[in-house]
């Protein structure tokens, strides 16, 4: 992320989030976040933020300086979509600092589809979207896996990048069948029998194998350097469990499909397969987390916690390990509330999911709340 303009961004980190946590400037902040269709020319995304930050404006009941702020600070968010070059990226997502000149500003770009555009008036950023942007697109691992090559990419907030591209090299030496030599007395000599054949194919087995699992290690490696969550596969099953024996449990790998993939040089098509099972994952892995929030919070001495006032508890005393609520609330005051949970979840290191679908109905019978505790 970085200050103003509209230079290259990369995914926030846990210090820059801090800094956000801290960032209280005198008239507050706009919160901004913009749901753009890039197949829609007519720009609809346009005419939906000028309208939040024309109500904005409206809505500012203090003194007619701040609203003279709120206006200037309008027309600096709206001057950062200029009309003649549409913006990359499908979810763009601003912090403004409310001052009539020389306000802060924080922006980023990514490629995660969004439902809607949101402008927040207060006196801190709204970060409780980011986290669930920061969350759906966490980075995770891809591979392309077949007998003899293996590509791995880097999948991160609705982008594909490619990592690695690795093809065997099997050497087949003397091993190899030879031809029986020809005899006028067909008695005397045997024909090769399928031994060979057998051999040739084991070994070539064998030497895949080993290729699969040694690019497992190279793949576990990857894993820990860019901190994945996960990694999703598309190949055969077993030679995906070839290259897993090789990573050895240091990242969990998923089978997305049992599909070749390996020469597909279209990126989006290769996206659209990534996508879906990016979606799957994260339902799945939110419904778990639930669930173990859940069971926790309903076994005697268990480490869990639902319903608000438990959780507000839990986390003033420092016990909350991870804050699981509903993403899908949609009351205004509810957003209120998830920023106050959110924020001190932050401020005691404690990991934040919000969760969707399933999840978050399973979540709505104890207050749309829930927590894993430390003790």
């Amino acid at each position: 992320m970085e200050a103003g303009g509209n230079g290259a961004m990369r995914i926030p980190d846990e210090k820059m989030i801090r800094e956000l946590l801290d960032w209280r400037p005198r008239m507050g902040v706009l919160s901004v976040y913009v749901a753009i269709d890039p197949a829609d020319r007519g720009e609809p995304w346009r005419v939906e933020l000028r309208h939040q930050l024309d109500a904005a404006i409206e809505a500012e009941q203090g003194t007619h300086g701040r609203r003279r702020a709120l206006a200037a600070t309008a027309e600096r968010i709206k001057t950062h979509f200029p009309e003649q070059s549409p913006p990359s990226g499908r979810c763009h997502i601003g912090f403004c600092e409310i001052a009539e000149k020389h306000g802060r500003e924080f922006w980023m770009a990514a490629q995660m589809h969004r439902e809607k555009t949101q402008v927040v008036d207060r006196d801190h950023p709204h970060l409780t979207p980011l986290l669930e942007m920061l969350d759906e697109g966490a980075p995770i691992g891809v591979l392309a896996v077949s007998a003899e090559r293996v590509r791995l990419y880097e999948w991160a907030l609705g982008s594909l990048s490619d990592v690695q591209d690795w093809e065997a090299v099997l050497f087949m030496p003397d091993w190899r069948e030879r031809k029986s030599q020809s005899s006028p007395d067909p008695a005397r000599v045997q024909g090769t029998s399928s031994s060979g054949h057998d051999q040739f194919d084991q070994r070539l087995e064998a030497n895949r194998g080993r290729f699969l699992e040694q690019v497992g290690g190279l793949v576990a490696q990857e894993a820990d350097a860019r901190k994945w969550r996960r990694v999703t596969a598309f190949g055969d099953p077993n030679q995906v469990d070839q290259l897993r024996s090789g990573i050895q449990d240091r990242v969990p790998v998923e089978l997305a499909e049992d599909v070749d993939v390996i020469s597909q040089s279209d990126h989006g098509q290769l996206l659209e397969r990534v996508e879906a099972a990016v979606e799957l994952e994260n339902r799945r892995r939110e419904t778990e987390l639930v669930r173990a929030a859940i069971d926790a919070a309903n076994t005697p001495n268990g480490r869990g916690a639902t319903g608000l006032n438990e959780i507000e508890q839990s986390l003033t005393q420092g016990r909350v390990r991870h804050l699981i609520f509903d993403a899908e609330a949609p009351e205004p005051d509810v957003h209120e509330l998830e920023d106050d949970l959110v924020e001190a979840a932050l401020r005691t290191s404690a990991d934040v999911t919000p969760v969707e679908g399933e999840a978050a109905e399973m979540l709505r019978e104890y207050g749309g709340v829930a927590a894993l505790l430390r003790y």
